[in-house]
């Protein structure tokens, strides 16, 4: 490389020894998405920079997206024209000035406000590639539309009304162009703006806008391709921008969290393992929203007081998701939990329900649609808490019988001892087996509330299939910790204490039976249900 090249190269490009074409963040560093610094001048005497127009030899625009022809000028940052958009940032402050990586404790509100820009251009171009027939906005509310019906009843953690404002917000753009000035102008409007001009407006509405786009991530990945024909290319598109977008301000988000920065890791964590198979990647995403709730004190009561209905109830089912996740941990074992009793610092008071309830649907405005839609959260509340009980007895069984085998029963030195020991195994056995016998009441169904006298409505149906949708989680959740207590009461060799028979045959036999009736549930719930189960309760089965 010439002396007048290496005064201009930054600091990376000069380790690595390639051409560094002296931009403010040069394109190597750019798409390395690393910092970008230049050593100071030397003191001889200022040199006029020359920056360069070419691309390095040798160097390609590796991006995974589709459309890195149709998002060229967004990837190299073209701010909106101070001209024609009274909103648009100073030039110091475009896009080519800063990494996509920019945090929130090293850049400032209008960098992140810029780089946030950049990331949702990025993925509205690649949507318009891979899917040139839909509208982004057409996508996106798709995606919400089967959050709700096949992956809520599991996962109820997001306020469906909020979904779709942001939708509108961020997807409806004036111009038919992703990466034109004036889609720029009104993404830096919307996220510089806000609704009340506060410090922590622009905060705000980046998060919910880097929930929408993990949620379209997630739920792309879970569903099957007959719901979605080109998941394949647009789940990528979401997934890369979802993980983008929380880079940008995930220092301040882990300072200053909500119930979005346990959403958000959730449904990152569920489609990183789908999408790849990364456990590593996957379980410490996943452990990040555990640490955040432990370090919130969700397990107590009085942290989510005083909070806002919707961002109260949002913080007690992420608690509670998370709280399940680790207790189906215990059961099939893979990782460490961090959402344990003995490690709480006070007891866990956290109720199921508030006091201020919300719903979490938007059920229009129809009357017997609110009747409908309000039997049926309240249903898939209660269905939720007894799928988490069924955890959670399961994980106390396996942790008693895993206790229990790690010493001799001629180790303890009363006899006593070792009887209240067998006593506590058997106990939440059976304990485990009644809760087993009570199903949720599905019996309450959609079509048993009040419908309009038209007849069955397809909000009807709608409203039916998510019921149906949570029964098939429950059954399979059901009838696989049935398999995997009485594995380990096996293994360990307790049948008897917990009344079943030592006898080989005799349990041989019972372990086939328990298979048969696992084959029959199969049997007997749609197949588009199995289809979603068997990737969605990857987010909950992550040890699996």
């Amino acid at each position: 490389m010439a002396s007048r090249a290496t005064t201009q190269a930054c600091e990376l490009c000069r380790r690595r020894k390639v051409k560094c074409d002296g931009l403010p963040t040069c394109t190597n560093c750019h798409f390395a998405e690393a910092p970008c610094h230049y050593p100071p001048p030397k003191k001889r005497g200022p040199k006029t920079a020359q920056f360069q127009d070419v691309t390095p030899p040798g160097e390609t625009l590796n991006s995974p997206s589709p459309a890195t022809d149709v998002s060229a000028r967004a990837e190299i940052g073209v701010a909106p024209p101070t001209a024609r958009n009274p909103y648009s940032c100073p030039a110091s402050s475009s896009p080519a000035s800063y990494s996509t990586a920019t945090n929130a404790l090293f850049a400032s509100p209008e960098i992140q406000i810029e780089s946030a820009i950049r990331v949702h251009l990025d993925l509205l171009a690649g949507l318009h590639v891979a899917t040139p027939s839909e509208t982004a906005v057409s996508i996106a509310n798709h995606c919400i539309l089967l959050y709700t019906q096949y992956v809520f009843g599991t996962v109820p953690m997001c306020h469906e009304a909020t979904l779709r404002v942001t939708t509108q917000r961020f997807f409806v753009l004036p111009s038919s162009i992703p990466d034109s000035a004036e889609n720029q102008a009104w993404i830096f409007q919307c996220l510089a703006a806000g609704s009340g001009n506060s410090e922590t407006e622009p905060i705000k509405a980046l998060r919910n806008l880097t929930l929408l786009t993990a949620l379209c991530a997630a739920v792309t990945y879970v569903v099957p391709e007959s719901l979605v024909p080109t998941k394949h290319l647009t789940a990528p598109l979401f997934l890369r921008a979802a993980r983008n977008m929380l880079s940008i301000y995930e220092d301040y988000d882990l300072e200053h969290p909500d119930s979005s920065s346990l959403t958000i890791r959730m449904f990152l964590s569920s489609a990183i393992q789908i999408a790849t198979g990364s456990r590593g990647v996957a379980f410490h995403i996943l452990n990040e929203a555990c640490l955040i709730a432990m370090r919130m004190h969700l397990y107590d009561e009085s942290a989510v007081q005083g909070q806002d209905p919707v961002e109260e109830t949002i913080l007690r089912n992420a608690f509670w998701q998370l709280y399940v996740c680790d207790k189906t941990v215990l059961v099939v074992k893979g990782r460490p939990v961090t959402i344990h009793e003995p490690l709480f610092e006070s007891e866990l008071t956290l109720q199921i329900r508030s006091q201020r309830p919300v719903s979490l649907f938007d059920h229009g405005h129809s009357t017997d649609n609110n009747i409908n839609a309000g039997v049926l959260e309240d249903c898939l509340l209660d269905g939720f808490h007894v799928i988490r009980r069924l955890w959670t007895m399961a994980a106390r069984v396996i942790q008693a019988v895993e206790s229990t085998r790690e010493r001799s029963w001629d180790a303890y030195p009363h006899p006593r001892e070792s009887s209240n020991r067998a006593a506590q195994l058997s106990e939440a056995y059976f304990e485990m087996i009644t809760l087993t016998n009570n199903p949720p009441l599905w019996t309450q169904s959609v079509q048993d509330s009040p419908r309009s006298s038209s007849g069955p409505t397809s909000m009807d149906k709608h409203l039916s299939d998510i019921l149906q949708r949570q029964r098939t989680s429950y059954l399979i959740t059901l009838h696989s910790i049935k398999v995997f207590v009485l594995s380990a009461v096996v293994e360990g060799n307790m049948t008897e204490i917990i009344g079943l028979s030592t006898e080989p045959l005799a349990l041989a036999m019972r372990q086939v039976e328990q298979a048969q009736d696992f084959l029959n549930v199969l049997e007997s719930v749609p197949f588009l249900h199995l289809q979603a189960e068997g990737e969605q309760c990857t987010s909950r089965h992550l040890a699996a």
